[in-house]
């Protein structure tokens, strides 16, 4: 089931600049890749899906790699005094850590859903998750973690929204254009790319008016 949601231009108490074109969305189940360039409102739009879904008691989990990460990994270990973890992250090499983090998301998106088995509808929100990852990492990510938790939860509409920078979490798969709000697809990275350059130009308009 597609659920609708009204966004707000006023986000930052500027009425004055236009973060959306179309304020009135609809959502669907599944995986949606939220696209555009820097500075197109995809993290504003990810915080307004969150604080709309928990104004209706809707479950939903957010992550960011801007502020959780490795650095919220070491801080949820050491308050539960999983230090044994605490020292793993930090005696890890880069990508180590990178696997560390995928775990722990994994960990909370089977707890997310075990604590709601009664819920019709399970929203997962992921901002920047491609920053740091590589593309058999982003691989495993949509072709197994995501459709492993669609899977065990069949009862449900699972929603999952995902923002990224890179082509790879976009291809083949169903995209959301923020600015414009509405679904699209590419057929190849050029496809891509000639979007990401076209929002920068619309996303700069928005300055100069």
């Amino acid at each position: 089931m597609s659920r609708k949601f009204r966004l707000s231009n006023d986000w930052y108490g500027d009425e004055d600049y236009k973060i959306f074109n179309k304020v009135q969305i609809q959502l669907n189940p599944g995986l949606t890749v939220l696209v555009g360039c820097n500075g197109a409102g995809k993290t504003t739009f990810l915080k307004q899906i969150n604080q709309s879904l928990k104004n209706k008691d809707i479950p939903v989990m957010f992550h960011s790699n801007h502020t959780n990460g490795e650095r919220e990994l070491k801080s949820k270990a050491a308050f539960r005094s999983q230090f044994e973890i605490v020292a793993l992250v930090m005696s890890s090499s880069e990508g180590e850590n990178i696997v560390n983090v995928l775990s722990n998301i994994a960990n909370e998106m089977g707890h997310m859903a075990r604590s709601n088995p009664d819920a019709k509808e399970l929203w997962f929100l992921f901002d920047a998750i491609d920053s740091g990852l590589s593309i058999d990492n982003i691989i495993e990510f949509k072709e197994v973690l995501i459709p492993l938790v669609i899977e065990n939860n069949k009862d449900k509409d699972v929603y999952f929204l995902i923002s990224a920078n890179g082509y790879e979490f976009a291809r083949k798969e169903k995209c959301f254009d923020v600015m414009n709000g509405k679904y699209i697809t590419f057929n190849d990275y050029e496809d891509y790319r000639d979007y990401v350059l076209k929002s920068k130009e619309q996303k700069n308009k928005r300055y100069d008016e």
